[in-house]
């Protein structure tokens, strides 16, 4: 099947050379995926003509409340992992404690546009990645997962 660049698909503008960036000046190109049972929210939001910013956000657990669990050291070893956290993440990582307990974690990432998806999908898989140990360190403390 014949393309005749530039053409519309989805929410991106694809270039003769295959690069991607949001068709529309206020578009927000968005989707989500889920990593170790969490929901990453990914958007690509559009600075000007030439740069961009890849915005990742996903909730990494939530205290639990101490009369779900008889376990009366679990909340204080989780409040005690979310300050470390705030300092142990990378400087680009942004950790929050919300007000019901969940705790988010929130990047962004310069990107030059149009992007090309090999980068796209490098720069998330990096995140990925990255995280990966973080939410294990999460799981095995006992913060639950939050689909939020």
């Amino acid at each position: 099947m014949l393309f005749n660049a530039p053409f519309k698909l989805g929410p991106f503008l694809v270039d003769p050379e295959g690069r991607l960036s949001p068709c529309e000046p206020g578009a927000v190109p968005a989707f989500l995926f889920r990593w170790h049972g969490r929901v990453v929210r990914a958007h690509l939001d559009r600075a000007d003509a030439g740069t961009g910013e890849l915005i990742l956000q996903t909730t990494l657990g939530r205290v639990r409340s101490s009369a779900s669990t008889p376990d009366e050291t679990l909340r204080p070893k989780s409040f005690a992992l979310v300050r470390w956290l705030e300092r142990a993440v990378p400087t680009a990582w942004h950790v929050a404690l919300l007000a019901d307990h969940r705790v988010r974690l929130k990047t962004s990432t310069p990107v030059a546009l149009p992007i090309t998806a090999v980068v796209l999908v490098t720069e998330i898989s990096r995140f990925a990645l990255d995280l990966a140990s973080y939410l294990e360190l999460m799981d095995e403390v006992g913060l639950t997962v939050a689909d939020a």
